[in-house]
C-alpha cells in the first residue's frame, strides 16, 4: 500500500538510505519543496520519504482536476496508486511467447545502445 501526504516543511522523515530528512535538509535536497505543493510517498507511519514530488506534476500525470483542493487530489491520487491492476493476458500463448520475445530483444538493443554511450 502506497501512502501518500502533503509536505509542510515540518517533519523529520528517513530516506530509504537511513539518512535523516530533517526539513533543513529536504530543503537542500528539493529547492522547490515549500516552493510548490509537494507530496511525500510514505509507510504507513510516515516515517520513511520512498518519494517527493510535485502534486501539480502528480495531478497531470493521473489526470486530477486540478481545481480540487491540495487534500482531495493526494486522496484521488493515492486511490489511483493503490487501485489494483487488471492482469492482461495474452490471447493466446503463442502471442504472449513473441510479446516476450520482442520485449527481451528491445532491452538487448537498449543495453548495447548504453554499452556504445548512445
Amino acid at each position: 500500500m502506497k501512502y501518500l501526504e502533503k509536505y509542510t516543511g515540518e517533519k523529520t522523515y528517513m530516506y530509504p538510505s537511513g539518512a535523516l530528512a530533517t526539513p533543513e535538509r529536504v530543503k537542500a535536497d528539493f529547492e522547490a519543496a515549500l516552493a510548490f505543493p509537494h507530496v511525500v510517498e510514505t509507510d504507513a507511519k510516515g516515517q520513511v520519504m520512498f518519494g517527493f514530488y510535485n502534486l501539480a506534476a502528480l495531478e497531470t500525470q493521473y489526470g486530477i482536476d486540478p481545481e480540487l483542493t491540495d487534500e482531495e487530489s493526494i486522496k484521488a491520487i493515492q486511490e489511483i496508486m493503490n487501485a489494483p491492476v487488471e492482469p492482461v493476458e495474452a490471447t493466446d500463448p503463442q502471442t504472449a511467447a513473441l510479446e516476450n520475445i520482442a520485449a527481451q530483444l528491445e532491452f538487448q538493443n537498449m543495453m548495447a545502445l548504453d554499452d556504445m554511450g548512445v
